[in-house]
């Protein structure tokens, strides 16, 4: 091993030395002694070195990797193609192997993309290093189980490909810079995952999306010069920011959105005014920088986002004519101060007033955005039914599918994938949780707590996120389920009897978070979710499922409008404004009021209430009054089971009832085996629907909730023929 290393350091230097051909010659000569063929093999390969070196010795350059460099970009390109080839058959690349595979050029990884790597490596010595970077990587890749067959040696091959290119010859010696080189390929996802097992990279697996996007955070400075303000603006920028982030605020996103705005400001400045500094900056300018930023927003969302409702886009330009106000209010104070260095860099006046804002047409497209949020919430408080009916068949389908094929690797990412889509919904529509709050959650945010009698009941901790303030919000039934069912799927991921611990970074504040067992991890790849992705997932449940608005254009659901859904349930079924506000982390009750939409039921039960005076007047107070104890008593009494027509309902008198009367589905209700007649009618009309929705394509989400209807029958059905004599006759009796 020791001799092969010594070879291997001894080609590396001769690619840098001032290029000699007879030396080359000759080391790649030792090379092909050493390599494991026949001796007819040796001979050939031995040729087709010569041929190469040949050519090299026809290129430019003064050293082997420059002449290597005029090789990969003119003459590799014609050999692919078939042009100019050496005429020595199938053996056409042994020579090009033999430079590269010897380490003594780097090639690059575009140049190694269409080659067999791995079938290259079995010639090699038994003592070289890669043979044992490739057995390491296949042990580690089969032992964690993550990745099917095709996938591993996808992996093995991009680590090999890897080494070549870095220059490196086992895996200890790759660094975090190296594995930057590698670009999308099929492997660099299982690659990276091999190498944290490994222990070469010091942190958690990531996947190639999340390894590019891992920007560093810069310093307010370093902001101010990267978003493109014109050099005789960049100081108040700099010192503005860095001032800004003292006093007020350091969050990176606020940060990074101040120097966007003030960079779109400053550039207009210097283009349409040609102005030569800060302080010349008049009432004028800024005015017209207003209509200016309305006209660059629509085009920037056209372009970037493909939005069309030019309302819709202004919101932003009207944000950046909001930071230049909030800037110039800001230094103007601050330059009053003693020693101030914005003295001499500001206008003697604040160039925007909130006259200026009122007229740019900003409370307009507020309200449209706010008719358009109204419109949204409702058209989902129709369609959520037969979306969270839909991803819950959905789901159980895909796992039936699986289990009945354990060994299909392609059935089990798509149950996974189904499973996700069900508890991504359920998560953030039973809890209002932001998305990144979502993200963050942890299998250390479960709270236990016991009351004074005794009984156990379970909080989630929500970490500080917008505002910096903590909460917790009670662990219901429901949101316990998808709780339960997030930690049993991740579990079976992992093959673990515990949430690992993994990393995870703060994509708007560009810093790493604490390892710990998030809760949202695990997809297909053992890391965790990204903001995106929860994003993604949702959009394409949405149009899996069909739903539509009011005027029948699809419907996307979003993730912040779960947390709208969650508003309005809770205000519509009277929980107090001021208690979801704190399920929700809002500061005013008012920010709770632009979340939450009163649904017309909602407005009809109030609108009754509202009524009770006049009937008090029509009918009189005694109508109204009070029962008595014993009144009270018999009454109770006769409605401990109330019999509903079909069925027994066993809820106790004075708890609501949730479902709104609609029972079959519910624990509470017993159908009666007198009433298998009207169940078997409704049977067969539900039936008969359910077969016309899917004859004439119904959206996915309206099949999957007949489908739910039909299965609740079928139930009650069940149900009540199980029933024996004794108990049919009492139930009769009540």
């Amino acid at each position: 091993m020791k001799d092969r290393r010594r070879a291997l350091a001894s080609a590396r230097r001769l690619g840098g030395a001032p290029y000699d051909s007879a030396r080359i010659r000759r080391q790649l000569e030792s090379e092909v002694a050493v390599l494991r063929c026949r001796p007819i093999d040796q001979r050939r390969f031995g040729r087709a070195v010569e041929v190469t070196v040949d050519v090299l010795d026809g290129l430019p350059g003064g050293t082997l990797e420059e002449r290597w460099a005029s090789f990969e970009e003119d003459v590799w390109p014609r050999w692919i193609a078939g042009e100019a080839r050496p005429a020595l058959g199938e053996r056409w690349t042994w020579g090009v192997w033999t430079l590269v595979i010897g380490r003594f050029v780097r090639p690059s990884y575009a140049m190694l993309s269409p080659v067999r790597v791995n079938q290259w490596l079995d010639r090699l010595a038994e003592d070289d290093p890669l043979l044992e970077a490739r057995r390491s990587l296949t042990e580690t890749l089969r032992r964690l189980g993550h990745l099917g067959a095709g996938a591993q040696q996808n992996a093995v091959v991009a680590g090999l490909r890897l080494l070549l290119v870095a220059g490196r010859d086992d895996l200890a010696s790759l660094t975090e810079a190296d594995v930057a080189l590698l670009p999308a390929v099929k492997g660099s996802d299982g690659l990276d995952l091999a190498l944290c097992e490994l222990g070469v990279l010091d942190r958690g697996p990531l996947r190639f999306g999340a390894r590019r996007l891992r920007t560093p955070r810069l310093s307010p400075r370093e902001l101010a010069g990267n978003v493109g303000v014109p050099g005789q603006f960049l100081e108040v920028t700099a010192l503005y920011l860095e001032a800004y982030a003292t006093r007020v605020s350091g969050a990176y996103s606020t940060l990074r959105g101040k120097a966007a705005g003030l960079a779109h400001f400053f550039s207009y400045l210097d283009e349409v005014h040609h102005l030569s500094g800060p302080s010349e900056v008049r009432p004028v300018h800024a005015r017209g920088f207003m209509e200016h930023a309305r006209e660059l927003s629509v085009a920037r969302a056209r372009r970037l986002r493909g939005i069309d409702d030019p309302e819709a886009a202004r919101m932003t330009g009207h944000s950046w004519v909001i930071t230049v106000r909030t800037f110039y209010s800001d230094v103007c104070t601050w330059a009053t101060e003693p020693g101030s260095p914005f003295a001499g860099l500001v206008p003697p006046a604040v160039p925007l007033d909130r006259r200026d804002l009122r007229e740019s047409g900003a409370l307009n497209a507020k309200r449209q955005v706010a008719a358009r949020m109204t419109t949204t919430v409702l058209d989902l408080e129709r369609e959520m039914p037969n979306l969270r009916a839909f991803a819950l068949r959905r789901w159980h389908e895909a796992t039936g599918e699986a289990g009945a094929s354990p060994g299909d690797a392609k059935l089990a990412r798509t149950a996974r994938g189904a499973f996700w889509d069900w508890a991504l919904l359920e998560l953030l529509v039973t809890s209002g949780l932001r998305v990144e709050e979502a993200c963050e959650l942890t299998t250390l945010d479960i709270l236990r707590r016991r009351l004074a009698d005794g009984r156990l009941y379970y909080l989630l901790h929500v970490k500080p996120s917008k505002f910096g303030r903590a909460r917790v919000i009670p662990i219901g039934d429901v949101l316990g389920r998808v709780l339960a069912e997030i930690i049993r799927s991740v579990k079976a991921f992992h093959r673990s009897d515990a949430v690992p611990f993994v990393d995870r970074r703060d994509p708007h504040e560009k810093l790493p978070l604490p390892r710990a067992p998030y809760l949202l991890q695990g997809f297909g790849h053992p890391s965790a979710f990204g903001v995106n992705t929860v994003r993604w997932r949702l959009r394409r449940l949405s149009e899996a499922a069909g739903i539509t608005g009011a005027d029948g254009s699809p419907l996307i659901l979003r993730p912040h409008d779960c947390r709208r859904m969650f508003a309005s349930e809770q205000l519509n079924t009277n929980t107090p404004v001021h208690v979801i506000a704190a399920l929700l982390g809002h500061a005013t009750l008012d920010t709770v009021m632009i979340y939450a939409k009163l649904y017309p039921s909602s407005l009809v039960e109030g609108y009754r209430k509202a009524l009770r005076g006049v009937y008090t007047d029509v009918c009189g107070v005694g109508a109204i009054r009070r029962p008595s104890a014993e009144e009270w008593f018999a009454f109770s009494a006769s409605c401990s089971l109330r019999d509903m027509g079909t069925h027994v309902c066993a809820l106790p008198t004075g708890e609501h009832c949730s479902r709104g009367l609609v029972c079959l589905g519910c624990g509470h209700a017993q159908p009666k085996r007198s009433a298998l007649p009207v169940f078997r009618r409704m049977l067969t009309s539900h039936e008969r629907a359910l077969v016309r929705a899917r004859n004439e394509r119904e959206p996915a989400g309206q099949v999957a909730a007949r489908e739910l209807e039909v299965e609740r029958i079928r139930s009650a059905m069940h149900r009540a023929a199980e029933l024996t004599e004794g108990v049919a006759e009492a139930l009769e009796a009540v």
